[in-house]
């Protein structure tokens, strides 16, 4: 009796053991992506990108440049196409800096030494030793696609679990060009989208004559606000002559508030030329 009553155990036994086993094996199981082509892939991107005319957001930061890293908050807020304001704050939360980006325009603030700059981009592409402008800017800070870019020589492949979209030269629109922009200016770009969402994950931007000068950035916790899925947590690599990395955690974002975008230059502040 003892013989049969062991026999039915291991019996029971095996049967669980092959059970958990098929359980692991298809919560392991990832079904192929299944392969679409460009143009597709592009339309679903732009469907399903973020829509607003204002954005804020306020987070917490680290920059790493030249091996030292420093803890910042960033207070930022966007009104769609048209400015971009941000607070930088460092250790009790004393403002050190503010930025104020218009399209053609940088305006910048620098409360640790009581200076300031009025120009335009060519102030932060040598700050950087990167090509920028607005569209550039406000796309990474929302996770969006750039506007006012086209599209040439677009590719579509499937790396892993995401889908890739590579466009070998982007150029701006004419329609956008400003006076004082790079207008020579074309960058490759590639993007990776999530296969449910298509949402944008990562980003690559580099410049079609320095291999060396790149701009990545990298998108996880996505969640639901005022009826959108944005990003929570950003990781901005810029590869110039240094490399400067910068990981930020949103901690509060609103959508369509009213938003001022103060920017007063003391007297006693001294320009940079």
């Amino acid at each position: 009796m003892m013989i049969k009553n062991a026999k039915i155990a291991w019996f029971f036994l095996l049967v669980l053991m092959i059970a958990s086993s098929c359980n692991i094996q298809k919560r392991n199981y990832k079904a192929p992506i299944k392969e679409e082509g460009a143009d597709y892939l592009l339309s679903q991107m732009k469907a399903n990108q973020n829509h607003f005319e204002t954005f804020s957001a306020k987070a917490l930061a680290s920059v790493t440049s030249n091996g030292k890293t420093n803890d910042i908050k960033l207070n930022i807020r966007i009104r769609k196409d048209s400015a971009i304001w941000v607070s930088i704050s460092a250790g009790i939360g004393i403002e050190a800096a503010r930025v104020l980006l218009t399209k053609d325009s940088v305006l910048f603030l620098n409360r640790l030494n009581k200076t300031f700059f009025v120009g335009n981009y060519h102030f932060i592409n040598t700050m950087i030793n990167a090509q920028v402008d607005f569209d550039i800017v406000q796309a990474i800070l929302t996770g969006n696609d750039f506007t006012w870019y086209d599209y040439q020589e677009l590719k579509a492949t499937v790396v892993q679990d995401q889908y890739q979209l590579e466009s070998a030269h982007r150029r701006k629109m004419k329609k956008y060009i400003r006076a004082n922009d790079a207008v020579s200016q074309v960058i490759y770009q590639s993007l990776w989208l999530n296969p449910k969402s298509f949402k944008i994950e990562k980003l690559k931007i580099k410049e079609i004559k320095n291999d060396n000068k790149k701009i990545v950035a990298e998108y996880a916790h996505f969640k639901e606000i005022d009826s959108q899925v944005l990003p929570t947590q950003y990781k901005l690599s810029i590869f110039a002559n240094d490399i400067i990395e910068i990981d930020a955690t949103l901690i509060k974002v609103n959508l369509e508030k009213e938003l001022s975008f103060p920017f007063n230059i003391p007297s006693k502040y001294t320009e940079i030329k």
